[in-house]
């Protein structure tokens, strides 16, 4: 018997449905490119036999899968009846399921992994109580590797000696951090008037950051005027707290300043093209550290966004926030969007304005210096005033602060004995290691730190030693969740770091050593979902599952130039997270993601978008007028990343929707064909190549499902604005087709029709959460799992949060 009707009279056996049923479908629909002869996408069908394995199992799956999709057999190939088709999907699919109960005992184990770089950032936070979003203890360490675009998949998450070199310096630094031994900070006041800029012998004491004729600001009265964005020298030091040497210490600060908006209109056009005549003005307050930086160029080491404001008026007001400051750091002043740098400015003044009656005086003069001073002080168009800077903390606070208490207790650094350094290794073990330290992990830990004590060393300096290593050992970097059921402990810090990214809090440790965790879980998922911590989790989750790191590798061009004067890189990912917060918190369907007909926008985003009548820089509800956008579809992170930040492809943007939506990754292109690129410029579109492209057969059938979402997304370029055209006499047609039923125009119809397979969305973000929260990829022993967990969404009409519940709840997650 050859190999054919070897499978046949198998299949057709397995499946119960009669020998010539099967042998009419697969030789009519599935040999001749799965055969003997030939194999597309390097699958042959011809050789398969009963289910023994899991990768025999995937491949039955995956004829499942794509007769459910109706993608096979292919567009051009005779097409089976509908009910013989639903005949074979049904007979198949109960065959794998049985298969799937012998094989379910084997695979679906979590191996013992390390926390990733933002799990260990969070932990160190929430242990120490130290604020990590301006200080990142794992800045240094080495990229850590994804697998399915997520950082949480233990197999690939290995230790480097460079890695372990960077733990013991982030130990030292966070023990250094927390320790506060000292008395409670006074409450003091710093306050800087107008002028802000020094001459004669004060400027020489001073460094350039300081002096007049620096281009920053100019020297007027009773005011200061910024000129020039915050990244390229519109920047405000603060005089006194640069001097100290910034805050004393960390804390709650008030920083008020009061400002005004000047010359919002302008008629510079090209002079100042980089700011919209009328537009507010963007005052941000920032933190920054100029500690190892080159001060006289007035940059810094490090630099944190505190807060925007948007001005209107040119009359003063007073602006007050409450933010907090990180010991040496200090605040500044910047114009956000302000006109690019001033040296740029007073070239293109010099260029496009010269004939302007306020530069005459200065246009001419050969002293560059004097030119261009000149120019700056009569030039009238947006500028920000700042009359008066003050800085008022740290606010009272508990003390000794919260990860002090967790290092030392309530004890004085002169209480520190032989017993009590014991006792404070114990306690400080038990919250590192999520559970009760095992005797033998402590022993090495109190030898090295007893032996310290024997020679001579200060007690403090030994317990510092000894907290440093817990901080380095296997019980705080690594998930050790065990075989079999989870215990309550690991079960805890399963859900903390599926939901939280950082270590289970007292409650659930509580609740885990009365061994009542597993009966309060329901209670508890909702708990943790609605702590703020869970915005670590929307953050993450949302950055992972749809790369939003690829905007960073590969940056809009500077062409782009209302991506970096309105800071939309900000706005967008601030969009697409607080979009999910609110289907999240809503507890909405999941399809929400698809169809939603409004999203989160400020004003610069809004105008990005061609929305009108948005104010305000905080992010709020705007419903759509027009069909363009809605979901995540027409979001600016959504598109941007699916670009390469210069143009667009449909290519690239059609399998980033698959992968992100649907969950179909297409199998890589063959070794012999060569890329497509688009070439708006030519005498060819990128439509018209990619026709020419599906000539080649063994393209063909990937680039029938690649290439329509790539054309529906066509009108938005690659910072997501809207577009009619590519060029001159270049429209876009973002028509095309999912079959022959399933056409569409326009985007607008192109997510109506994804709409329509919101089952296949919910399954690959179900899909995408689960790979998250289990660490590892998911096997086709958890379908069932899966399975379970969809079929109650649809019974219920179960939102995201029920879903996420529902994965909590989940055998898989509570097995390993």
């Amino acid at each position: 018997m050859n190999g054919i009707a070897g499978c046949l009279l198998l299949v057709a056996a397995c499946a119960n449905i009669p020998d010539d049923d099967a042998t009419r479908f697969l030789q009519q629909h599935c040999l001749r490119c799965h055969g003997a002869m030939q194999q597309e996408a390097d699958r042959r069908f011809d050789t398969l036999s009963e289910i023994r394995n899991t990768e025999e199992l995937q491949q039955w799956q995956d004829i499942v899968d794509q007769l459910n999709l109706q993608a096979m057999p292919p567009a051009d190939e005779p097409q089976p009846a509908a009910v013989q088709r639903q005949r074979v999907i049904d007979v198949l699919t109960e065959r794998i399921a049985t298969a799937q109960q012998t094989l379910q005992q084997t695979g679906r184990h979590s191996v013992l992994r390390r926390l990733n770089a933002w799990e260990y950032r969070q932990s160190i936070g929430d242990l120490l109580g130290l604020d990590v979003s301006v200080w990142n203890p794992a800045e240094r360490f080495p990229q850590d590797v994804t697998v399915d675009g997520f950082d949480t998949n233990g197999a690939a998450l290995v230790t480097s000696g460079m890695l372990l070199g960077h733990y013991f310096q982030a130990a030292e630094s966070a023990i250094r951090r927390a320790t506060q031994f000292g008395p409670l900070p006074e409450t003091q006041t710093w306050e800087q008037k107008s002028p802000f800029y020094f001459e004669g012998q004060m400027a020489k004491k001073l460094p350039k950051l300081f002096h007049t004729g620096r281009f920053r600001y100019v020297p007027t009265t009773p005011y200061t005027e910024l000129q020039g964005r915050h990244y390229r020298g519109g920047h405000l030091g603060f005089l006194p707290l640069f001097q100290a040497g910034g805050v004393p210490v960390s804390g709650r600060y008030t920083v008020r300043v009061k400002a005004a908006a000047a010359g919002r209109f302008h008629n510079y056009a090209k002079a100042v093209d980089d700011f919209r005549s009328g537009d507010p003005l963007v005052l941000e307050l920032a933190a920054v550290d100029r500690r190892g930086s080159v001060i006289s160029s007035g940059s810094v080491s490090r630099m944190v966004s505190l807060a925007r404001a948007e001005l209107t008026s040119d009359q003063p007001q007073w602006l007050q926030w409450d933010v907090d400051l990180q010991v040496g750091y200090e605040p500044e002043i910047r114009f956000r969007n302000g006109p690019i740098a001033s040296k740029r400015l007073v070239r293109l003044l010099a260029t496009h304005a010269a004939d302007r009656p306020e530069f005459a005086p200065y246009i001419d003069l050969p002293d560059k210096k004097k030119r261009a001073n000149g120019i700056l002080s009569a030039y009238q168009g947006p500028r920000l005033q700042i009359w008066e800077i003050r800085v008022t903390g740290p606010h009272p606070q508990t003390w000794p602060p919260v990860g002090h208490r967790a290092l030392y207790g309530g004890l004085q650094e002169n209480q520190l004995t032989t017993e009590t350094v014991a006792e404070r290794l114990d306690a400080f073990a038990t919250a590192a290691f999520r559970r009760p330290p095992l005797a033998a992990e402590l022993a090495p830990i109190k030898r090295l730190v007893q032996a310290k004590l024997q020679e001579g060393v200060r007690p403090l300096d030994a317990l510092q030693l000894g907290f440093q290593a817990i901080l380095c050992s296997p019980g705080f970097l690594y998930l050790n969740l065990g075989e079999g059921e989870l215990s309550d402990f690991a079960l805890a810090s399963r859900l903390s770091y599926f939901l939280w990214s950082s270590p289970p809090d007292d409650r659930l440790l509580t609740l885990a050593a009365a061994g009542r965790l597993k009966s309060q879980l329901p209670a508890e998922v909702d708990r943790l979902l609605t702590d703020r911590r869970s915005d670590r989790f929307v953050t993450h989750f949302v950055r992972r599952w749809l790369d939003l790191d690829n905007i960073g590798t590969m940056p809009p061009a500077a062409d782009f130039l209302a991506y970096y004067r309105d800071n939309l890189q900000t706005a967008m990912r601030e969009e697409v997270e607080t979009f999910f917060r609110h289907v999240l918190d809503a507890n909405l369907p999941p399809a929400e993601f698809l169809t939603a007909n409004y999203s989160f926008l400020n004003r610069e985003l809004a105008e990005h978008y061609g929305v009108s009548g948005v104010t305000g820089n905080t992010l709020q509800q705007v419903t759509f007028a027009d069909n363009r956008r809605g979901g995540l579809l027409g979001q600016g992170a959504f598109l941007t990343a699916s670009a390469n930040g210069v143009d667009t492809s449909p290519v690239v943007r059609g399998v980033y929707v698959l992968e992100k939506l649907l969950g179909y990754t297409p199998p890589p292109p063959p070794p012999d064909v060569p890329a497509i690129e688009p070439d708006i410029r030519g005498a060819k579109t990128i439509r018209e190549q990619l026709v020419k492209h599906r000539e080649v057969a063994s393209c063909a059938s990937c680039h029938r499902k690649i290439d329509p979402p790539g054309f529906a997304l066509e009108n938005f370029d690659a910072i997501g604005g809207w577009r009619e055209t590519y060029g001159p006499g270049q429209p876009v047609d973002p028509s095309g087709m999912l079959s022959e039923d399933q056409r569409f125009a326009s985007v607008a119809e192109f997510r109506q029709l994804l709409a329509g397979r919101q089952g296949d969305f919910q399954r690959c973000l179900a899909e995408k959460l689960m790979t998250c929260a289990l660490g590892r990829q998911l096997e086709i022993g958890d379908r069932p799992a899966l399975d379970a967990i969809l079929n109650d969404q649809r019974a219920t009409g179960g939102g995201l949060r029920d879903l996420i519940r529902r994965i909590v709840l989940s055998e898989a997650f509570q097995t390993n």
